[in-house]
């Protein structure tokens, strides 16, 4: 987690106590994202840098990160919003308050492109698929816009309300939308369709949650917790990009 003296703290689980703190930005921590495999941080700041870090598993319990960053970003022009990590695609992606996304490689810290937001207004939220599919969306306009790795448009649509979390499923065919509206919503990471709506009985959704079982798992404000089941197998059928069929031509 980010912490307000420019450092980032690693915390026990198990009784709550912090193992770790770094602190290397010269500004306040405002996002940290970590790879599926565990092995790999990014923490963004308001000082408009990205940080690597490696981590390390089943070290001893009073060294988890190294103590200096493998890679440091630049690029941006404002405070960092949303990370990404991933190392099998070997992909960081950063967003800002700028408007921008800016993706390098992992392995290398090479630079490789920018996207901006339609509107060039700053970006909130971030999430990409490991099918190589990008969503970011932004608070100021309450929109998702969706590309892919390689920087192409593929599709933008209303949020319909403010959204306070964005997680995907695990199979990386459906966006799960929450926040102030009160329902939680699945698009189809192929066109950002929704795809369908759970009833959150009108409460705030703070907090979510996907499991390995495509259960949604969603924290309240009043401090409820819904439980869905995703149904995937349906789903599925209805996220899949529709194909016309080409009536048969006379000979």
């Amino acid at each position: 987690c980010g912490n307000w003296e420019n450092s980032f703290q690693i915390i026990s689980l198990s009784d709550g106590r912090i193992v770790q703190s770094i602190r290397q930005h010269k500004d306040v921590v405002a996002c940290v994202a970590v790879s599926s495999r565990g092995n790999v941080v990014a923490t963004g700041s308001y000082d408009t840098t990205v940080m690597i870090w490696h981590a390390f598993r089943g070290r001893p319990s009073d060294h988890v990160v190294m103590e200096r960053p493998v890679h440091i970003f630049c690029g941006h022009d404002d405070i960092i919003t949303c990370l990404f990590v991933s190392t099998e695609l070997d992909i960081v992606i950063s967003g800002s308050k700028d408007g921008t996304c800016i993706f390098h490689t992992l392995r290398e810290g090479r630079y490789v492109r920018s996207i901006r937001h339609p509107s060039g207004i700053g970006l909130s939220k971030l999430v990409a698929s490991q099918h190589g599919r990008v969503v970011f969306y932004s608070e100021s306009d309450l929109s998702l816009h969706m590309y892919s790795i390689n920087g192409k448009h593929i599709a933008s649509s209303a949020s319909g309300g403010r959204i306070n979390c964005m997680e995907l499923s695990c199979c990386g065919q459906f966006l799960v939308c929450a926040g102030e509206h009160g329902q939680i919503v699945l698009h189809s990471m192929h066109c950002l369709d929704i795809i369908r709506r759970y009833d959150g009985a009108g409460k705030t959704i703070t907090s979510l949650s996907v499991t390995p079982e495509e259960c949604i798992l969603a924290g309240t404000k009043d401090g409820s917790l819904l439980v869905f089941s995703m149904e995937s197998p349906l789903l599925r059928r209805k996220s899949m990009p529709r194909t016309r069929i080409k009536p048969p031509t006379a000979s």
